[in-house]
């Protein structure tokens, strides 16, 4: 037996107690109560969470509204001053090595 056939043993007989365990525990009176108690609370964060989910939205769109134009503004700025550099510095490159690597000779 080998190393990753012992971790899946072992995991699927954790997983199988886990249920067990879980079973037993709901077939009691008590641990029904437990879960009933556990499911209306997570309903209650599951609805605040997604409230509070839709006003980050709001927020998020708002903050975007704002600065939307500054940002455009800024990339407007690095784009216009850098694209000669940028153009200048990619045929410096292309002319060095040509065509699939290889170095390109101009024969007169």
């Amino acid at each position: 037996m080998n190393k990753a056939q012992a971790i899946g043993i072992v995991a699927g007989v954790t997983i199988g107690m886990l249920g067990v365990a879980v079973g037993v525990a709901l077939a009691r009176e008590e641990g029904r109560e437990a879960a009933r108690k556990w499911l209306a609370q997570s309903g209650d964060l599951a609805q605040k969470g997604q409230q509070r989910a839709v006003e980050l939205g709001q927020q998020a769109r708002q903050v975007a509204a704002t600065q939307a134009p500054k940002v455009q503004e800024r990339l407007n700025t690095i784009i216009s001053t850098a694209s000669p550099q940028a153009a200048d510095a990619l045929n410096a490159a292309l002319s060095r090595t040509g065509l699939n690597g290889k170095s390109e000779t101009v024969q007169p």
